[in-house]
């Protein structure tokens, strides 16, 4: 499986040769949401589409109780989920409060198996038309 990617037009404005450049930016062909996760899975395994959508919706449910507990979540071999915080910085330990805190979020850390999976990825450029719009089967070979 390769990871398609596209060629854009992009206005570099730092760097040692700034100017208008060309980089390559991932085409996203489609979002895979929990349905199609499950009818994926229910094609591969002995499980039926229901019961796999029913383990997924509990797994989320689960995962966020989790994290709202301040529990790391480990999924196999395709990572963690974890929270930070970004807090402003106080002079005194008296002065650090809950009021602090600034804002919550959720960081996934991919496990070393997952990113060696990733850095074999192989990489080929989609053709566009003039509009910008993909022309099916019309890969380029790096």
């Amino acid at each position: 499986m390769a990871l398609k990617f596209i060629k854009q037009k992009r206005k570099i404005t730092t760097g040692f040769s700034p100017g208008e450049k060309f980089v390559a930016k991932i085409l996203q062909d489609d979002v895979i949401d929990t349905r199609k996760l499950s009818e994926i899975i229910a094609e591969t395994s002995s499980l039926s589409r229901g019961d796999i959508l029913n383990v997924l919706a509990q797994l989320e449910t689960v995962i966020g109780w989790a994290l709202q507990e301040g529990n790391a979540v480990q999924l196999g071999d395709l990572g963690r989920f974890v929270l930070g915080i970004k807090a402003t910085a106080m002079n005194t330990p008296e002065e650090v409060d809950a009021g602090t805190v600034k804002r919550v979020y959720v960081r996934f850390v991919p496990s070393v198996y997952f990113i060696k999976k990733i850095k074999e990825l192989k990489v080929k450029i989609q053709k566009l038309d003039f509009k910008g719009l993909v022309i099916k089967g019309q890969e380029e070979n790096p």
